[in-house]
């Protein structure tokens, strides 16, 4: 099976490392590995760059997926599927969730805090669907927990409301999770950007309770107390962020449902304004 890696950041490195020696790797990137003119199709397009690079990857995924392949994008936030569904067809594309902390240290090493846990939906086409179940088979033998199933968006919902409490305040703050969860301050803010969120995913049809909401993110910040956000990152090196896709997308989705979203709405304004 031939795997393309589109955006070879944080994530994409460790699901190439995942994968390695399971299967023939295509690892693309915007800036140090464009796609090459005439590169072969792929079986399965694999799409882990951030959301300000969706539309680079699904023109990329529109020039090496083959007919029957099959895209997964386990991207945070909101519109990453709809942009690859435009490129190449609602039918062959999987949205799915990725639960694991990676990046890179200071001195350019990458580091990852386990094998991680993909949740995916299974696409309508049914050659896609085999691809993406072949590819899950491939994940699971490299430790990765994979889940296939027929309604992923549930997830999506669950793991948006999480990366909107954590993603910002840790870039905000400068704070590694576990300065976010033992400052009664900064754990404050971080409560009420959580309930504040899953109010707004009940609204749309994820149900998700104000105490889940709290509970999910202060169990991360349990497990990887030392971790910094990818936002934290992205500002660091003021390059763009994933925060309209993420707050930004929440405070949308509230006003469409006629509710307000102050604290989404706040870390969209500082976010950009420390250069993010």
């Amino acid at each position: 099976m031939r795997v393309a890696i589109l955006g070879m950041g944080a994530i994409g490195q460790h699901v190439a490392n995942v994968l390695a020696g399971r299967c023939e790797l295509v690892r693309v990137d915007r800036t140090r590995a464009p796609l090459r003119d005439g590169e072969p199709t792929v079986d399965v397009a694999i799409v882990t760059t951030k959301t300000p690079g969706t539309a680079w990857a699904a023109e990329q995924a529109a020039r090496i997926l083959a007919p029957d392949g099959v895209a997964l994008t386990i991207q945070n936030g909101l519109g990453n599927h709809e942009t690859l569904a435009a490129a190449i067809g609602a039918e062959r594309v999987a949205v799915g969730v990725i639960y694991v902390g990676a990046g890179w240290r200071k001195d350019g090493t990458h580091y990852v805090t386990g094998p991680g846990r993909i949740e995916a939906g299974r696409p309508s086409d049914r050659a896609a669907a085999a691809r993406l179940e072949a590819l899950a088979g491939l994940l699971r033998a490299g430790k990765t927990d994979v889940a296939i199933v027929d309604d992923p968006w549930p997830t999506v919902w669950r793991k948006l409301v999480l990366n909107a409490v954590l993603n910002p305040t840790s870039a905000v703050l400068d704070a590694t999770y576990g300065e976010l969860l033992g400052d009664p301050g900064r754990a404050l803010l971080c409560d009420a950007i959580a309930r504040e969120s899953a109010r707004v995913a009940t609204a749309v049809g994820y149900a998700l309770g104000d105490d889940a909401a709290v509970a999910d993110w202060r169990a991360l910040t349990t497990a990887m107390p030392e971790h910094r956000s990818s936002m934290h990152a992205d500002v660091a090196a003021r390059r763009p962020t994933e925060i309209d896709a993420i707050n930004g997308a929440l405070v949308r989705e509230a006003a469409r449902h006629g509710l307000r979203a102050p604290a989404n709405q706040a870390m969209t304004v500082l976010v950009p304004a420390l250069g993010g």
